[in-house]
């Protein structure tokens, strides 16, 4: 007896049928913005002169979008619309427009390859969009670090931007719950917290962009959700806009999956650096007067639909086999082609029964260049709990978010073939990288210094970062070399020891090549001595008594080491000098003078120098003293006694 499963298909096919008006070739969109504020007396007589407002979104006319009727109590004055009350009322005012918006399907191809990093030539007259902004934080270290490592041996802008898109879509988690919900979160927190709404995940992705070089800039409109979040279906809404030389600006929707376009439900008012920016200004001349505003309220209808188009993306699959066994693993393979003679990128998923269980993501969203095709695949898990006597048909639908679509029908029986995990994995040999890459990491570590005739171990590592093996693969670390093969995503190491003999810097060169590529990276170490300090006192060697003793001294460093921690001081009869230095690059001079010293026809004076803790040292001399008058020999010898009572 068969047990057909297609209810699940009947429902998902539903959901497509929903998704209709995104594939529409052209909409009819009536949009309203509308907004209010009250002036508020808040102190005694108050008077108002005028007041203004101003609305800085704004449907303008563009490739994909035209204005077709517009009605408005204000004025139109460039990309936005002004409001002006000289009633001297207090109360309640309200202003906004009304528009008819055509949205047409259409978009800025992306025809062939462009070079990444763009040319600095080609960036002329778009530096601004660039530089950082509160919000989009693009120097952060955080963010520049992961747009980096994600990017780094990517030469085609196009792959550039799907990437780091794709990365925000799949770590940042779209939550309305958030925080962010009510006021936009820095690129640099999004990517910290990873989660967000369309705001942040739109600022991170431009951030980002930015700041690996691509112009990017961010748009404020609202579009069309059937998402079950919303209590209504038009919502403001953000994307983000993407420079590409000799193209123009491109659009991304991360939230929306749109990578390259936006659909006919976008409806766009306003590109801005940053969406921090106000949607509205407010200005008025008054005494004791509040103004107390309201968010503007966004209204869309549809007027006029337009025709359904098809996607240029054509969808089949293969199973690794079309019959297994209760708790049996099986692979769906998905085929996507990409008709169209410009880049494009889709968002596939599998739908199945409740019953079969799916591994990891099930969606995958896949970059196609020109008449190019793809694979992605899924991994199966069928249970082992089916009702014995039965034979189970399941179907499995692999579908875009554009409609397009492929069934197949999986048949489970009890006395089938059950496929390992292992087995699957075997034949799980492609995925949507059907383009080969080689990509190669190379780390070294090593330890910074080592003194001399130490060893410094240094151990350099490979890793295969591509999706093909790498076969004769020379490796080397100076003049010490190994022929590696490494195979995809794999490590491999080579150790070496390296002598310090030579006080100062070692320098040599790591390396790993093959015909294909190469990758370098240079290894410096220190070669330490013990540090040592020597001084160089300059004082008089004869001083007429009551004239001031001046003493200097230089400390030089006197070893390739940088002596740290240093204490100095002077010492002599009746007096006692100190100094303390952090650290000692080169030479440091210290001079001092001595008035009213109590001389001595012989006075002994004592450097004492200790640094790093562990290193002393002691110098003495002499200094004369000399009496002209017979008071002054009184006077010095009797500075000798005291200094003997001492």
């Amino acid at each position: 007896m068969k047990r057909f499963m297609w209810i699940c298909i009947l429902l998902f096919l539903s959901v497509l049928a929903s998704a209709d008006l995104y594939q529409q070739d052209s909409l009819d969109l009536v949009l309203n913005i509308n907004g209010d504020f009250d002036l508020i007396a808040s102190g005694d007589a108050p008077k108002v002169k005028d007041v203004s407002s101003e609305i800085l979104l704004f449907p303008d006319n563009d490739f994909r979008q035209q204005v077709v009727e517009f009605d408005t109590k204000g004025t139109k004055e460039g990309e936005s619309v002004k409001f002006f009350w000289d009633d001297n009322k207090l109360g309640k005012k309200e202003f906004g427009y009304s528009t008819l918006v055509r949205t047409v399907n259409t978009q800025n191809v992306v025809q062939e390859k462009l070079a990444f990093p763009i040319a600095q030539q080609d960036l002329k007259g778009y530096e601004q969009y660039l530089e950082p902004t509160i919000t989009i934080d693009s120097t952060n270290p955080e963010v520049i670090n992961q747009a980096t490592e994600l990017v780094q041996g990517e030469d085609d802008l196009f792959r550039v931007a799907f990437i780091l898109a794709s990365w925000v879509e799949s770590n940042v988690k779209y939550d309305l719950n958030t925080v962010t919900a009510k006021a936009s979160k820095k690129a640099s927190w999004v990517l910290e917290n990873k989660e967000g709404v369309c705001d942040e995940m739109t600022s991170l992705f431009v951030a980002m962009a930015r700041s690996v070089g691509i112009p990017a800039r961010f748009a404020s409109g609202i579009s069309y959700s059937s998402s079950d979040l919303f209590d209504e279906p038009w919502q403001p809404h953000g994307w983000a806009e993407v420079y590409f030389p000799d193209i123009g600006w491109v659009s991304f929707d991360i939230t929306f999956g749109e990578y390259g376009y936006v659909d006919v439900t976008h409806i766009k008012l306003r590109d801005s650096f940053d969406p921090a920016e106000p949607a509205t200004k407010f200005q008025w001349l008054a005494n004791n007067v509040e103004l107390k505003s309201q968010n503007l309220e966004l209204d869309v209808k549809i007027a006029k639909e337009g025709e359904n188009i098809d996607e240029n993306i054509k969808i089949t699959q293969d199973l690794l086999s079309n019959e297994v066994g209760f708790g049996s693993y099986n692979v769906v393979k998905g085929f996507i082609k990409n008709t169209a003679n410009y880049y494009t990128a889709t968002t596939v998923k599998l739908a199945a029964p409740p019953e079969i269980e799916i591994e990891g993501r099930n969606q995958r969203t896949i970059l196609l260049p020109p008449l190019e095709r793809r694979e992605t695949l899924w991994i199966l898990k069928i249970p082992e709990d089916l009702e014995k006597g039965y034979i189970y048909s399941f179907p499995l639908m692999i579908y875009s978010e554009r409609n397009s679509t492929d069934i197949r029908n999986l048949e489970v029986k009890q006395e089938s073939k059950k496929y390992t995990r292992e087995e699957t994995l075997r034949f799980a040999d492609q995925d949507e990288e059907k383009t080969y890459s080689s990509k190669i990491s190379l780390d070294c570590d090593f330890s910074e210094s080592v003194h001399l005739n130490e060893e410094n171990t240094i151990i350099c590592q490979v890793h295969n970062q591509g999706n093909s093996n790498l076969n004769n693969l020379k490796l080397c670390i100076g003049e010490s070399c190994e022929v590696k093969s490494v195979k995809i995503n794999q490590k491999e190491s080579l150790k070496t020891e390296i002598k310090g003999e030579k006080i100062g810097w070692i320098k040599l060169i790591a390396s790993v090549e093959n015909g294909e590529l190469q990758k370098k990276e240079q290894i410096e170490f220190k070669v330490l001595d013990k540090p040592e300090i020597v001084a160089e006192i300059t004082a008089p060697k004869l001083v007429n008594y009551g004239e001031k003793i001046k003493i200097s001294f230089i400390l030089k460093k006197n070893s390739f080491v940088e002596p740290k921690n240093i204490y100095a001081s002077i010492s002599g009869p009746g007096f006692s000098q100190d100094w303390e230095l952090s650290n000692l690059p080169d030479e440091k001079e210290l001079n001092f003078e001595l008035k009213d010293y109590p001389l001595q026809s012989e006075n002994k004076f004592t450097l004492k120098l200790s640094w790093d803790d562990k290193f002393s040292s002691e110098e003495d001399f002499i200094i004369h003293g000399e009496a002209k008058t017979f008071t002054d020999k009184v006077k010095m010898f009797f500075n000798r006694i005291l200094n003997l009572l001492k």
